[in-house]
């Protein structure tokens, strides 16, 4: 495990047992819970055990710069067909072009195996989408979901304490208690469109102010800046009900 996940999961670790513990969970109560959930985690584990491959940021960034960097496309604006392993232009040169830890030929393998890449003839692949849609059966969706799940407590709890001399983060949610079972299919195309349109924004804000070169002082000054966005259906709750809040 990478250093860089490790710390997220730890970070995962930390906020739930704090949120546990300001609930009224007492210490002595709340570790063997999680010895006992631990241990149940092990057991699926094991029952459905599957190679990691790599991690989905870089996935995401290697099919983003393929929609956008100039040498990799045609006349059309249209991604090139590349081969997957070898220098530049290549799959894998793409994927050093991203300057991350992961080595470039394994991505390069994972994003073929995973079905974000197909081959084109010649030895040539291209990429299926801009994005990297993950399914439940992608090894990749155990750190997108860690990654996620982590950066939405760090912006909560940040945006709570305010520790540091920075303006709040957007945190919003728009839920209502009562949506009738015929909107949903709806609800789902509606809020696709939008938020296609409104990440896709975001993104192109982000990618053109990204420092460019290969100096490897390149991530000094830097932070890992982005932002989430996404839909959901779940049962009503029963007497329950949680108000529509957003930290200001």
């Amino acid at each position: 495990m990478s250093k860089r996940l490790e710390s997220d999961y730890c970070d995962i670790l930390v906020a739930i047992f704090e949120l546990m513990l300001r609930g009224g969970i007492r210490y002595n109560d709340l570790l063997p819970l999680g010895i006992r959930s631990l241990e149940r985690a092990q057991r699926r584990y094991n029952s459905n055990r599957k190679n990691e491959g790599s991690g989905p940021v870089t996935a995401a960034l290697v099919l983003d710069s393929w929609h956008r960097n100039r040498r990799y496309l045609n006349s059309k604006g249209t991604p090139k067909p590349l081969p997957l392993l070898g220098p530049a232009p290549s799959v894998a040169g793409l994927v050093r072009l991203q300057k991350v830890r992961d080595d470039a030929s394994q991505v390069a393998r994972h994003l073929k195996s995973f079905g974000l890449i197909l081959p084109c003839g010649r030895g040539l692949y291209k990429p299926v989408s801009d994005a990297a849609l993950l399914s439940t059966r992608d090894p990749l969706i155990l750190q997108y979901t860690v990654r996620a799940l982590s950066t939405l407590l760090e912006t909560v709890a940040q945006n709570v304490n305010r520790t540091r001399n920075l303006a709040p983060l957007i945190e919003r949610c728009a839920e209502v208690p009562d949506l009738p079972l015929k909107h949903v299919r709806e609800f789902q195309t509606f809020t696709h469109a939008q938020g296609q349109t409104f990440v896709r924004t975001v993104n192109d804000w982000l990618e053109s102010r990204r420092i460019r070169g290969s100096s490897g002082r390149h991530t000094r000054g830097t932070v890992r800046a982005g932002i989430h966005t996404f839909a959901y259906v779940a049962p009503k709750r029963n007497r329950c009900v949680i108000p529509t809040i957003g930290v200001a």
